[in-house]
């Protein structure tokens, strides 16, 4: 009947990417641009515990819109991460990253609309190289509504064009869907994933790396065989 949904009888594949650093190529900018990747086909405790968590952290008088990692205190920082590391025990949720060292970007693919679907397309492929196509029936692919619309557009295109040409996704349903992260607890997640492994390779802190280290299925350094460094 028109109108009425049917879940399907598999869960989705569904991927929630976020991203750490800035587009500035100098010794101003960020020293890595990272894009990382959390990996699900159904979590509901997670989701649920993120809830539970959110009213705990009310009740005790904190006003929390969204789980930040940058932003949230350290006490809200712990408890997400024991949330995390729960899960991770759960092996509920697979991480993907991809690093790469802004100083080595040759100067030709440092714009935005090149570098970004580039980086993407390398994330997409090791996600998929870990799964056999009959392990998907559909793919959702996430990511919080932010940066220019410039970014958006190639944020879409790139992972269309991924799907459709590497994935077959003729074959195989996909959406794309670009979201606030406060709509969705999962890209809060993407959020403290991709942060720990920023904070891992930019300070050397391994603390909240090693909440999340046996989730992490790639962490791939692209610039890693490049010697040259323009800046």
């Amino acid at each position: 009947m028109k109108g009425i949904y049917n879940p399907p009888s598999v869960p989705p594949l569904n991927i929630f990417i976020d991203e750490s650093g800035n587009f500035d190529f100098s010794p101003n900018g960020t020293k890595y641009f990272i894009l990382t990747a959390v990996s699900t086909t159904d979590c509901p405790a997670l989701l649920s515990g993120c809830l539970r968590l959110r009213h705990r952290i009310a009740a005790g008088g904190l006003d929390l819109e969204e789980f930040h990692a940058t932003e949230d205190r350290q006490v809200v920082r712990d408890q997400m991460f024991g949330l995390l590391e729960e899960h991770v025990a759960h092996r509920c949720f697979t991480i993907d990253a991809i690093i790469a060292r802004k100083n080595r970007a040759n100067p030709s693919i440092r714009d935005e609309t090149v570098f970004y679907p580039r980086l993407l397309k390398i994330l997409l492929r090791w996600i998929f190289c870990h799964r056999t196509d009959d392990e998907v029936d559909r793919i959702n692919v996430w990511a919080a509504r932010i940066g220019t619309k410039k970014k958006r557009v190639s944020f879409e295109k790139a992972v269309k064009s991924y799907l459709a040409n590497e994935l077959e996704a003729g074959v195989i349903p996909y959406d794309v869907f670009m979201h606030s992260s406060v709509s969705h607890p999962m890209l809060q997640v993407a959020d403290y994933c991709c942060w720990s492994i920023n904070r891992k390779w930019k300070d050397g802190d391994l603390r909240p790396y090693s909440k999340l280290q046996s989730a992490v299925l790639t962490e791939f350094d692209v610039f890693l065989s490049g010697k040259k460094e323009y800046y």
